[in-house]
């Protein structure tokens, strides 16, 4: 027999609904305005992410809570005429200003072509994307097709190789505009970036990790000069091919006003490194922020590992040998 829910008293309809998972408490608010007005609370109480992953021919979403201990909810949509059906009506949950600490996150691996068939009208509706991950596809357009959509994601990973010969039937620099905020970006196979990115284009970023580029030298010292002046980059990985000697590269490092410095092993965030690693202190201009930058050398004596850190312990002056 149908129960008239407006009858219970409202401590008994508060605690049913923040029993409810979050698709029901979705449900229940959008039967009318009264439903939606006494959803307001318990929504409130769901914290969790929505995850949307390729699954060849159908799309999994599932729905993971963090406030609502349970099994994860999956949904599997299937794919016709190109299109996820019912997408929408289950990410109308995270559109819901009801939901504002459910997160979207959305992984694809199949071609890129089919992956943009989904993503871009959930940007279109203002899905907002926390995190992305890309796989599998070569073609220099789509790689910058994808950091351009995306350009507001908390996370992106891109691993994708770019087209052969892109030297000469490419220029990457034209068609980023404007710079990215990514929170973290990972990009794999990234030998296609150039110092100008990471200046201009990265760098209202947080963390790089570039996986596969191998820089020179020089774009190294001339990545720190940019970062001196203006960049939220706190944190940064990759490899380069020296041209000379750590002491060479400290003597560069210290026309840049980067002293020498020593971390303390004991008391560092960082992870374990070889003995013979090198150490800076680099400070912003603009913000007075300072990263410690490392160089490492790796084992096949012919590249080095660089990495930027803001987090970092360095051994007091009194106690340097000098």
């Amino acid at each position: 027999m149908p129960i008239d829910f407006p009858c219970f008293p409202v401590l008994v309809q508060e605690k049913i609904l923040d029993l409810l998972e979050l698709y029901d408490l979705y449900n229940f608010s959008e039967t009318s305005k009264w439903s939606r007005s006494l959803s307001q609370r318990s929504a409130k109480l769901h914290e969790g992410k929505i995850e949307l992953t390729n699954r060849g021919e159908c799309l999994e979403l599932t729905y993971e809570s963090w406030s609502h201990p349970h099994e994860d909810f999956i949904i599997n949509l299937e794919l016709k005429d190109s299109k996820f059906e019912n997408v929408e009506k289950y990410l109308n949950v995270r559109h819901s200003s009801l939901f504002a600490d459910v997160t979207l996150s959305y992984y694809y691996s199949t071609p890129f072509g089919s992956a943009f068939l989904t993503l871009v009208p959930l940007l279109q509706l203002r899905y907002p994307i926390k995190e992305c991950s890309m796989h599998g596809f070569n073609n220099n357009e789509e790689i910058v097709r994808t950091m351009m959509t995306i350009k507001k994601a908390q996370s992106l990973w891109l691993s994708c190789g770019s087209t052969e010969g892109l030297e000469d039937n490419f220029d990457f620099k034209t068609p980023f505009t404007e710079s990215l905020e990514y929170e973290t970006l990972t990009i794999q196979f990234a030998e296609w970036l150039l110092a100008w990115h990471v200046i201009n284009v990265f760098k209202n970023c947080h963390t790089i990790m570039l996986l596969d580029a191998l820089s020179e030298e020089a774009e190294v010292i001339e990545i720190l000069k940019g970062w001196k002046k203006e960049s939220t980059i706190r944190s940064m990985a990759f490899y380069f091919v020296p041209t000379g000697s750590i002491e060479a590269f400290g003597a560069k490092m210290v026309e840049i006003n980067a002293p020498p410095v020593k971390e303390d092993r004991e008391g560092s965030y960082s992870r374990s490194m070889r003995s013979d690693c090198s150490f800076w202190l680099l400070q912003q201009d603009n913000t007075n922020a300072q990263v410690l930058i490392s160089i490492e050398p790796l084992d096949n004596g012919e590249e080095m590992s660089f990495r930027m850190n803001k987090y970092f312990k360095l051994v007091p002056e009194e106690n340097v040998p000098v």
